[in-house]
């Protein structure tokens, strides 16, 4: 049955006002979509500790901003490209949004987590399935049958008490053993999270916190070893990545103004390791292909420069700059700094 905000919806699509069709939009987003998505958000990466805490309004952000775009998309799609319920959607998106964020900053553990629902939807004594309440819970499928009811708190708070004694690595015991015992003790399903969490510790698997940052002059020392190259590039990659995620604003703040070393303009980097061609930069800087090339002889550029192209003042080219690198150090950290 539509709900409410599903009418709302309907509304959006079908109004030709301008105006109104923008008030309707607005009132989808912010009333109905930004508060369901902040919920799903803080509670997927709240427990996993402060860091992750630190990024919950850049995931957030990042779905409505895919939101908006598929909202007005909508309005000149076909009726099959059409959302069929409006919060489903967006509570999907979110959980989406943050399974992305997790696996590309904990690959080990993505990795791990993979391993273990194959186990769960291959091995015919177990289970995965959804509360129907956006939690996988795993164990026997006789639970699943019987609809049995998750583990205790309690108990889900002993567990390195409850399994102490079961044995560690990744090769001592076959993993649908491992997952046999560790049903067996709790006697009821888990949250899946919980398990992952647990063979995890149980197996050792953890993802190392990012090296400390060099210099950008470190980054310009002409070092030969291929291996070190090799890491630049790749983390430059990444860097490049998450830079074009960024508002227009910061993207152009943080890239006109970057140095490795002393004077030279960091962006050389960028077509010197065929990460970006020089047109490829400046159409993300929103720059015509005319304007650019002059542009890219004057880098880096001070901040009134910078700030005359942005139409700001100068303190707000600082403050732009400080939210993209603030922004990007919780992203992706990083070996090396460009400043």
């Amino acid at each position: 049955m539509a709900t409410p905000v599903d009418d709302l919806l309907r509304q959006f699509i079908e109004c030709t006002d301008a105006e109104r069709a923008e008030a309707l939009l607005a009132a989808l987003v912010v009333e109905h979509a930004q508060p369901g998505i902040l919920r799903v958000v803080r509670y997927k990466l709240a427990f996993q500790g402060r860091a992750e805490s630190q990024d919950i309004e850049d995931v957030s952000s990042d779905v409505v901003l895919e939101l908006l775009s598929r909202l007005r998309t909508m309005k000149h799609a076909p009726a099959e490209q059409l959302i069929g319920s409006f919060a489903g959607y967006t509570a999907v998106a979110a959980y989406h949004a943050c399974n992305e964020y997790l696996r590309r900053k904990y690959p080990n553990r993505h990795r791990l987590k993979t391993r273990l629902r194959y186990l769960l939807n291959n091995d015919g004594r177990f289970a995965i399935w959804d509360n129907g309440f956006a939690t996988w819970l795993c164990g026997y499928q006789l639970w699943q049958r019987e609809e049995a009811r998750p583990a205790a708190a309690e108990a889900l708070g002993n567990w390195r008490d409850l399994l102490a004694d079961l044995p560690r690595g990744p090769n001592t015991i076959h993993p649908a053993d491992l997952l046999t015992r560790i049903f067996d003790r709790f006697a009821a399903p888990i949250e899946f999270d919980e398990l992952v969490g647990i063979v995890a510790f149980l197996w050792g698997v953890d993802d190392p916190a990012a090296a400390a940052e060099s210099s950008a002059r470190d980054v310009e020392s002409g070092d030969p070893d291929p291996v070190h190259r090799l890491e630049l590039t790749r983390w430059l990659g990444e860097l490049w990545t998450q830079i074009r995620e960024l508002p227009r604003a910061q993207r152009v703040a943080l890239l006109l103004n970057l140095r490795a070393g002393d004077s030279a303009p960091a962006l050389a980097l960028l077509p010197l390791t065929g990460i970006a061609g020089i047109p490829e930069i400046g159409e993300l800087l929103g720059f015509t292909a005319d304007e650019f090339p002059l542009l890219w002889n004057r880098l880096p550029l001070e901040d009134l420069a910078i700030a005359d192209l942005l139409g700001v003042t100068r303190q707000q080219v600082i403050n732009l700059r400080k939210s993209a690198r603030e922004r990007l150090t919780r992203r992706i950290g990083g070996k090396y700094r460009l400043s």
